[in-house]
């Protein structure tokens, strides 16, 4: 069986003109090379896929070739031959992944003294160069800084902040940035009619944002596309179908079902994702993009200008229906299940609650009191404690302690009752999602999910407890106001999470200030009655304390 290259090997760039993409990049070293002012060392900066390694080894065919003009290499020359081919001595390839000790750094040094085989220069490309070790740097310090005149150093890296500023300072950096998607698609286009293959306009834009700015990443889905069909064509049916992503009308509908309020229709499209094997992160992921759409459109007018005109109709026929406010809301809130997608194991959970949450009017999705009952400046959270400890009062008035006779032993027990039965009863015109009584039952299974996660955040949450059910949405209360604004801002999502699993429905979660109930003075604190158990020396006479 012949042997079979790669595509993205294939397409490889030979020459700066057909580097995609990194104008900036090739502008200046073309320039440079050209004017013999060239640098003895290059930081090339930049997410994966985008054309670093490729242009280090281009910088390598430039300086080395005695044919080239402009700074451009002829790519037929024996050196630009060689190095193409792999087997140029003067180009060195390093991995700092694998090669990234002290050791190997100083075995470069002694080894950069020598002249060049071949060509003009030596070139060493140090690829992961983020990966060396810090007495690794330290010991390449030294080389960089005082060079030989025949050697050219080429770092490139995925994480340049991890380079020390040591070693950034002696060297020219290039911040290489992701392919635009109209570039892409154009390449791809290109590739494909080389190659054969009957792509659809549509395919290859889905490919292009699948890879998000990276080419090789792009070249590589369109060679396994190659593979996948038979007739080596490429349909979006067959981008769907390989890389599980979810289709453009997929998207729509579940913005449609947003605007009209259609919970059980959002729901229903994520489980018919989930049946049909779709990645749901990468539906929630879409979902977010399309509110960008939304957004521009509000906001500008204009769709995005990769998106066809079909969709663009669409696009702005949605935004109408929606409010400036609501997108935000919605992208918010897909943000977080995109989040928790990601590390959820697989579970649906997220997102569902997020398309529950979305598709239900603000009004439903928390119910807010009148507003004559809001005091000036007074939060929600103060609201719930203010209503609960009013009805207390209401049910039962405290009682007044006579100069003589003190206040009953059992008042802290009848004053807390009522303040019990005020805050499990729900709101004025909202249904219960659940009951009071089985949250509380469910609480300690609750804190023992989280505890498996996070031991503290479980020992924040044993020292919480459910105080009310309003609707779909479960009042907890904090007795550290610190643990209470941690879970509201930050944490309140995992907790939603965990007790909709456990409940076994959807829920919310609003997290307030609890506020320890004030307590009498024990009934013996009592002076008079100090005194008569003094007298008697017989206190269990005492039956009651009026």
């Amino acid at each position: 069986m012949p042997e079979k290259t790669a595509l993205y090997r294939r397409w490889r760039p030979q020459r700066f003109a057909e580097v995609v993409g990194q104008q900036h990049v090739i502008r200046t070293l073309r320039n440079a090379i050209a004017s013999g002012q060239v640098a003895h060392a290059y930081l090339l900066a930049g997410p994966r896929g985008i054309g670093k390694t490729t242009i280090a080894r281009l910088i390598a065919k430039a300086v080395n070739c005695p044919k080239a003009a402009d700074g451009e290499p002829c790519d037929t020359c024996p050196a630009c031959v060689s190095i193409r081919e792999g087997r140029f001595l003067d180009l060195i390839e390093i991995d700092a992944a694998s090669n990234r000790g002290i050791d190997e750094m100083r075995d470069l040094r002694e080894k950069v003294r020598f002249t060049p085989s071949e060509g003009q220069y030596k070139v060493y490309v140090i690829d992961e160069a983020h990966q060396l070790t810090s007495e690794a740097f330290n010991a390449l310090l030294k080389t960089l800084e005082e060079p030989p005149a025949h050697a050219i150093f080429v770092l490139a890296t995925t994480e340049s902040q991890r380079i020390p500023a040591t070693i950034v300072s002696r060297t020219q950096r290039f911040d290489l940035r992701r392919i635009p998607h109209k570039d892409m698609t154009a390449h791809l286009e290109k590739i494909a009619a080389s190659e054969g293959l009957r792509a659809e306009p549509r395919a290859l834009e889905a490919i292009a944002r699948h890879a998000q700015g990276s080419l090789r990443d792009a070249e590589s889905i369109l060679d396994q596309l190659a593979s996948f069909s038979e007739d080596r064509s490429v349909t979006v049916a067959d981008v769907t179908d390989l890389l599980g992503t979810a289709d453009w009308e997929e998207i729509a509908s579940l913005f449609d079902a947003f605007a009209k309020d259609d919970g059980s229709g959002a729901v229903a499209l994520v489980g018919q994702l989930l049946d049909e094997g779709r990645d749901l992160h990468l539906f929630a992921r879409r979902a977010i993009e399309h509110v960008r759409a939304l957004v521009l459109v509000r906001a500008t007018g204009k769709p995005p200008e990769t998106m066809p005109e079909d969709a663009a109709a669409r696009v702005r026929e949605q935004a109408a229906r929606f409010t400036h406010e609501r997108l935000a809301r919605v992208a918010k809130r897909l943000v977080e299940a995109e989040q928790q997608l990601r590390t959820g194991e697989g579970t649906p959970l997220p997102l569902e609650l997020a398309v529950l949450e979305l598709t239900a009017a603000p009004e439903k999705a928390e119910p807010a009191p009148p507003s004559s009952a809001r005091a000036p400046g007074a939060s929600p959270g103060r609201e719930v404690e203010g209503r609960a400890r009013s009805r207390a009062e209401g049910a039962a008035p405290p009682v007044q302690p006579t100069p003589i006779r003190p206040a009953p032993a059992r008042a802290p027990e009848a004053r807390e009752r009522p303040r019990s039965q005020a805050t499990s009863r729900p709101e004025a015109g909202g249904t219960s999602a659940v009951d009071l009584d089985a949250v509380r039952s469910a609480w300690s299974a609750v804190v023992e999910r989280i505890g498996d996660r996070s031991v503290s955040k479980a020992s924040q949450l044993m020292t919480a407890e459910p105080l009310a059910v309003e609707g779909a949405t479960i009042v907890v209360g904090f007795a550290d106001d610190f643990a209470r604004s941690r879970w509201q801002e930050r944490d309140r999502p995992e907790l939603e999470q965990d007790l909709s699993s456990v409940l076994g429905t959807a829920v919310r979660v609003k997290c307030v200030r609890q506020i320890a109930p004030e307590t009498a003075p024990p009934a013996t604190e009592d002076p008079m009655l100090r005194a008569a158990l003094e007298t008697f020396r017989r206190p269990e006479r005492i039956l009651e304390v009026e």
